[in-house]
């Protein structure tokens, strides 16, 4: 349950962020290999520090979408910044009503509906 819900989270923070820059005299093949040879010699993350990784990836989209810097997303921000699972599910992360969410009340909800999950 716990990979499932790292999987989700992951690909829709990885949609959410722009393509990086890429350099025009390296043709995409090159660019492709570089990246399947670091990944061949990187091992791969499990248990505590593959869900470390996916909160501070998590994390790096909730900042950028903050525009404003403080902290917080409102549901257009949230929609604006590719979050739409947040927008689409803020009434349950907003338990304050306060019109916006912190990144803890979005962790919060997860660790909630994680432990839904796993009582069913």
């Amino acid at each position: 349950m716990r990979i499932a819900l790292f999987t989700s989270m992951l690909a829709l923070a990885t949609a959410a962020t722009a393509a990086p820059l890429r350099d025009p005299a390296q043709p995409p093949s090159a660019v492709r290999q570089a990246a399947q040879a670091q990944n061949r010699v990187r091992p791969a993350s499990v248990g505590a520090t593959l869900d470390a990784e996916a909160q501070a990836h998590l994390r790096a989209s909730f900042d950028a979408a903050d525009v404003a810097h403080r902290g917080t997303l409102s549901r257009d921000e949230a929609r604006a910044g590719g979050f739409g699972w947040i927008a689409n599910h803020f009434d349950a992360i907003d338990t304050g009503h306060a019109g916006r969410v912190s990144f803890d009340d979005v962790r919060r909800y997860l660790k909630t509906r994680d432990a839904n999950a796993a009582t069913r």
